[in-house]
């Protein structure tokens, strides 16, 4: 999901606020959020200005690995991605900054290497880079969890499965993943392609990119969200530590010819909507098109490690076998860590262009209390039920839209993580599309 929480010069209709409200609504209608929840603005205190004295960061050295659009045949000149160093920490954290962890989690499959080992994790429209593992691990979990051996390139092992189309390279310390299901644009080899040199890069293309990643440097993370069609602005932030001390950098850059609306993105620092909430101190530059907030967080705020609710949901390499003759789909349990069943929802869902759903709920089909490696689960797809579709303009006028909403078969059966603790939406771990709609 792609933040509107900076004010840009143009005017706001009022069917746009309602929608920015209606996502909170489309949350509970979907249940299934794959985007980021990290970039939504929370409410905070006030905040007092003066200097931060944030840590200095390094150069960042991730950008190594992003190609340019146009190396990669974009016809758009900007892509989103986000950086984590997931170093385990054993300290209170804000709450943007433990967010994407949910979301990256529920997408990988298990490598052999846990998720707090990894050096660097780097998601992108064309794959996720995995720094620090190691090869032969890696290349014997992916062998015994439904991968085969496809070749190599440039040096790397390729290691390619066919239920969910998904692809690795693992090169020496580092593994290169996609999913179709996960990635817009699933690419490994561009991405070893820029890292090694044989592509332009992100950065060197955009000058964008470049002030704005420069300004963040080598953060714990960095996320980048591109101008799009309704926001003329780039954003990027980041949080560095300090021993138990956080700090919130985040940057915003205009386009040529568009003066920042210094005097309202000063309110919002100052109201909690442009940092994290639990910022205390804040410091706030303008140099040009180019906006820095940066944000001073004291020990002990934000969220323990052990209360983390709703809970990371478990890394694993699901897989899948249809049986047509039965009308049937098997859904494996094939590495990673074992997960309660009462941690597990089965949802049926549609694709939709343009619209939202209410997915149907079925119980997992299993008297297993855990599910772990080597387990299945059968799931009869004979009686498929129907799920809701409907407009979000109707969001505006109507209490419970989707009561206006038509049915329509389901397209997509979903393996979701939810646990008893939740109090948001649930996160999906594994989809299949269903007989017909492949």
């Amino acid at each position: 999901m792609v933040p509107n929480d900076a004010p840009s010069t143009r005017d706001t209709t009022r069917r746009a606020l309602l929608r920015q409200g209606a996502g909170a609504c489309a949350a509970g209608i979907t249940t299934l959020v794959a985007g980021c929840t990290s970039a939504v603005p929370p409410l905070g205190s006030a905040q007092r200005f003066g200097r931060v004295d944030v840590p200095p960061a390094a150069e960042p050295a991730y950008r190594r690995w992003l190609p340019a659009p146009t190396a990669v045949g974009l016809d758009d000149a900007h892509y989103a991605f986000l950086l984590r160093q997931p170093t385990e920490l054993d300290y209170p954290a804000p709450v943007r900054f433990t967010t994407p962890r949910k979301r990256l989690l529920a997408e990988l499959d298990c490598f052999g290497v846990a998720y707090a080992n990894y050096d660097r994790l780097l998601r992108t429209p064309f794959g996720t880079v995995l720094e620090a593992v190691d090869p032969a691990t890696a290349e014997a979990t992916l062998t015994e969890s439904g991968y085969r051996r496809g070749g190599t390139y440039e040096g790397g092992d390729v290691f390619v499965r066919s239920d969910v189309r998904r692809r690795a390279v693992v090169t020496d310390g580092a593994l290169v993943w996609a999913s179709h299901r996960v990635h817009g644009r699933p690419n490994v080899e561009a991405l070893v392609d820029a890292h090694d040199g044989r592509l332009p890069r992100y950065h060197e293309e955009s000058g964008t990119v470049r002030r704005v990643t420069d300004a963040v440097g080598e953060s714990r993370m960095v996320e980048y969200v591109p101008p799009n069609d309704e926001r003329t602005w780039a954003s990027c932030e980041g949080f560095r530590f300090d021993g138990a001390v956080a700090y919130h950098v985040r940057t915003f850059r205009y386009p040529e010819g568009e003066t920042p609306p210094e005097a309202e993105l000063r309110r919002r620092s100052k109201t909690g909507t442009v940092l994290t909430r639990e910022v205390e101190n804040t410091d706030f530059r303008v140099d040009g098109r180019l906006v820095t907030v940066e944000g001073r967080i004291p020990p002990e705020a934000g969220i323990q490690p052990a209360d983390v609710d709703p809970p990371y949901p478990p890394q694993v390499t699901w897989g899948y076998a249809r049986d047509s003759e039965s009308e049937t789909v098997r859904l494996r349990h094939e590495a990673g860590a074992s997960v309660p069943t009462a941690a597990l929802a089965l949802r049926f869902d549609a694709d939709v262009d343009g619209r939202w759903t209410r997915p149907a709920d079925r119980s997992l089909p299993t008297e297993r209390e855990r599910l772990g490696p080597g387990d299945a689960v059968t799931v009869d797809v004979r009686d498929v039920p129907a799920v809701t579709v409907f407009d979000p303009d109707d969001v505006d006028d109507a209490a419970d839209p989707a009561e206006a909403g038509e049915r329509r078969p389901a397209t997509r059966l979903v393996l979701a993580f939810v646990p008893e603790s939740a109090s948001t939406a649930s996160r999906a771990l594994f989809s299949v599309e269903l007989e017909g709609n492949r």
